[in-house]
């Protein structure tokens, strides 16, 4: 972004001028996919609904004095603002058939805020398990730390993700490709000095640590959530492997596809998988949120449907009511 703000537009940008053909034959070089579109348009809405309730919730029932459920909050917001790169705009512009010039200036930053907002969020969930490990590893010490590692975590996730959107290059929209890539297909003719312009070490640098991390710290959270049940097998317990697997898969398969983009041509069908699992990935936490996390499921039933649920205690650290969370004797 600071990029568009030094040069003034996006056709002053080098390597990014789309002046040398009208707006008709770049449209021309599109291809549109109306039912990948829809798909997206409507995932991304129904997610923005979701969440709405939930953060509603959240703040009704003061789960956000609990340090996880900041996270959580940041995170869904943080969601909320990648769905509407990841799904809304994606589907409407797989819909029209777009390519990078067809609306050089707003996929610009569209592409700034699609890499800034996946940065952040990559982030803020190695932010929550972390807290979510220290919460049991160092359950003694969670009421010194929690608090101060919560906001350091949200601090630091929020400047890392300002960075990637002002200093680190975009990613551009392509229809044909079916993804967001690091190159507008703008130039005449390919250049080593556009490649360097285009090529954004930030976002694979991010990728692979995300995935690395994040696996580490799923193993080691559902050790010890294994070792605190003490070996017992339970729907809980297994729900924890659930919730883990699922939001391993559409984490690693979104990172590993768009790192692959950059070092070769995937065949279309992982290409695919990649667009869907970067959306999805964006979304799984509202649904859930509301399938998993007993208090926010039963406070959605109340709100919604007057269902009349037993009361769920909370703890003081809040253990008992993340969604994916221990207590002493058992898997909640």
């Amino acid at each position: 972004m600071e990029r568009l703000i030094r040069y003034g537009s996006v056709d002053a940008i080098p390597y990014y001028n789309c002046s040398w053909k009208t707006s008709e034959e770049w449209n021309e070089l599109g291809l549109k996919r109306p039912v990948l579109g829809w798909f997206l348009v409507l995932f991304g809405g129904t997610v923005e609904v979701l969440y709405l309730p939930i953060l509603y919730i959240i703040f009704k029932t003061k789960l956000i004095r609990y340090a996880c459920y900041k996270l959580i909050v940041f995170l869904a917001l943080t969601d909320m603002s990648a769905t509407v790169c990841s799904s809304i705009i994606s589907g409407i512009l797989y819909i029209q058939g777009a390519v990078f010039c067809t609306y050089p200036t707003f996929e610009y930053i569209a592409g700034g805020f699609a890499i800034n907002t996946w940065c952040m969020a990559c982030a803020i969930n190695i932010s929550l398990f972390t807290n979510r490990v220290c919460s049991i590893a160092f359950h003694e010490y969670i009421d010194v730390i929690e608090g101060k590692l919560t906001y350091f975590s949200m601090v630091i996730s929020g400047i890392y993700g300002m960075y990637i959107l002002f200093f680190t290059p975009i990613i551009c929209f392509n229809s044909v490709a079916l993804a967001w890539i690091s190159e507008p297909l703008s130039e005449r003719e390919e250049s080593q000095e556009a490649d360097e312009m285009y090529d954004n070490e930030w976002q694979s640098w991010n990728n692979y640590l995300f995935v690395a991390i994040m696996f580490f710290l799923y193993i080691t959270y559902c050790v010890l959530v294994k070792k605190l049940a003490h070996g017992q097998k339970s729907k809980k317990s297994r729900a924890i492997f659930i919730q883990c697997a699922v939001i391993c898969f559409f984490n690693t398969v979104t990172a590993l596809v768009y790192n692959a983009l950059s070092l070769m041509t995937p065949a279309p069908w992982i290409v695919l998988l990649g667009q869907l699992c970067w959306s999805i990935n964006h979304g799984c936490p509202a649904i859930i949120y509301l399938t998993m996390n007993e208090t926010i499921r039963n406070s959605f039933l109340q709100l919604f449907c007057r269902h009349k649920v037993s009361k769920v205690e909370t703890t003081n650290s809040g253990h008992n009511t993340h969604p994916i969370t221990v207590s002493h004797q058992h898997v909640i």
